[in-house]
């Protein structure tokens, strides 16, 4: 399992519950807020956690990933 932490702007914050639902609506990605402007994401493997850190990228300006697991 992989698991980490996105922190994003303010600015962005509007996007975060989309991101949220979009991880959840997959078997092995598991996401939920923790805050106002950062979240924590589960993937079952490498796989998976490239296909977030792809969709961060994409619909993020910018944002700050800590590697939780």
């Amino acid at each position: 399992m992989k698991a980490i932490k996105v922190f994003i702007d303010e600015a962005e914050q509007f996007k975060m519950l989309n991101l949220i639902e979009k991880f959840n609506g997959h078997e092995d990605i598991a996401a939920t807020g923790t805050g106002q402007t950062d979240f924590v994401v589960a993937a079952s493997g490498e796989c998976a956690m490239a296909y977030v850190r792809a969709v961060l990228a994409g619909k993020l300006d910018d944002c700050t990933i800590e590697i939780i697991k």
